[in-house]
């Protein structure tokens, strides 16, 4: 039994809302002790501006997901309330900048400010992983954002991306299927060439080494 808690961006809950929702089926909620997600208001108004003016499907499932699915009694999901970032100094969120950010002026009201969608995701996270603490709970940052990724770490914002948190939900939920598909995933690299594509590391398969499936006796059909 194990304890994951979870703030989640709109670009997670665009573009990983079946994830998301697979995560909460009661089936599989049963095996954590405590699964916590947080919405923030940053969240809910990203989604409302892709459901309306960029009629993106995935946004409209993910708010209609967030407003009407009854989750099970180990799933917290928390929605923030637009008045907690009134209570936040924006002060008291640069007093936990860690490293500098070339592409902003954090001063308000600058040519170049952050924008306030922006400062408000800040808000919340910062109020999360820094400022809440009472409970010990290790809150962690889920988003495909790469602006949002470098903003968290500024602020010393714990991140990881949609299939790193798949991962270790997984991990969680199953540890024998884990250790079998990061066993055979190994295997594969040891197959493979090492090679890059767009800037990212890719592994490219040696077919002619790879091991098939026996088959039953009989004619391979052809058109």
């Amino acid at each position: 039994m194990s304890q994951l808690c979870y703030i989640l961006d709109a670009s997670c809950m665009e573009k990983g809302i079946g994830n998301v929702k697979r995560w909460c089926e009661a089936d599989q909620a049963r095996k954590f002790s405590r699964l916590s997600l947080y919405i923030p208001t940053f969240t809910l108004q990203e989604l409302d501006f892709l459901k309306y003016r960029r009629n993106s499907y995935t946004a409209k499932e993910a708010l209609r997901f967030i407003d009407g699915v009854d989750f099970p009694e180990s799933v917290d999901l928390i929605i923030e309330f637009p008045e907690l970032l009134d209570t936040i100094l924006w002060s008291d969120v640069l007093d936990r900048q860690v490293s500098d950010l070339p592409d902003f002026d954090l001063r308000p009201n600058s040519p170049h400010s952050l924008p306030r969608r922006l400062r408000n995701l800040l808000k919340s996270c910062t109020y999360k992983c820094h400022f809440e603490g009472s409970n010990n709970q290790t809150w962690v940052l889920v988003t495909e954002d790469a602006q949002i990724r470098r903003l968290a770490d500024a602020f010393g914002i714990p991140h990881c991306s949609l299939v790193s948190a798949d991962q270790e939900i997984c991990r969680k939920l199953d540890k024998r299927a884990f250790k079998q598909n990061a066993k055979f995933s190994d295997y594969l690299k040891k197959k493979s060439v090492k090679d890059s594509s767009g800037g990212k590391e890719v592994y490219r398969a040696k077919f002619d080494q790879a091991m098939y499936a026996s088959r039953g006796p009989g004619n391979l059909w052809t058109p």
